[in-house]
């Protein structure tokens, strides 16, 4: 069973507070909360203007191709409140790199420190993964702590472009590798 085939029988999956899961187009409104405010998306992409936008972004980068990449649902309310995602998968290195967002109206409450959590198990115990990467701006101060209180440690600082702006930026690689695992 290849990586794929296990990514699609986890394309459901929970942790105490939250309930991961596939996207769906009626997501569109909750998703567009989150990407119509700046703050939210910093260090993600530009801010959506229009809902429009926004469908466009939910359809062709999160539902398109879906497997390893989930909304996160508050379990309470069944809100969609942020995303996390395989940014690359490297099926021969067995690595992947993970990235996420959080509706502002969550942070500071643990939620993606969580998520992050239940995935990096997910990844050894089930996907077959040896490595994972995180990778922020520098000055992305919140997904650092979340990096490092998943058990991720500081591998790099490097610089690379900026995938918008285009502009040399510094940036921090954290890596939970197996056998390596804090906590």
């Amino acid at each position: 069973m290849n990586i794929w085939t296990k990514l699609a029988m986890y394309s459901f999956c929970e942790t105490e507070r939250l309930a991961l899961r596939p996207f769906f187009f009626t997501d569109v409104y909750d998703f567009h909360q989150i990407a119509s405010d700046a703050e939210n998306l910093r260090f993600i992409f530009p801010a959506q203007a229009s809902i429009e936008e926004s469908q466009y972004a939910l359809a062709n980068y999160f539902m398109k191709s879906p497997l390893g990449i989930w909304a996160i649902c508050h379990k309470k309310d069944g809100n969609m409140i942020g995303s996390i995602k395989f940014e690359k998968i490297d099926e021969i290195k067995r690595e992947a790199e993970l990235g996420y967002f959080l509706k502002k109206d969550y942070w500071g409450q643990g939620y993606m420190t969580e998520v992050v959590k239940s995935l990096c198990d997910l990844s050894m115990a089930e996907l077959g993964l040896k490595q994972l990467s995180i990778i922020t701006h520098l000055e992305n101060l919140a997904s650092q702590k979340v990096a490092e209180n998943s058990g991720f440690n500081l591998y790099r600082r490097f610089k690379g472009s900026d995938r918008y702006s285009r502009k040399m930026r510094d940036y921090l690689e954290f890596r939970y590798t197996k056998g390596e695992l804090s906590e």
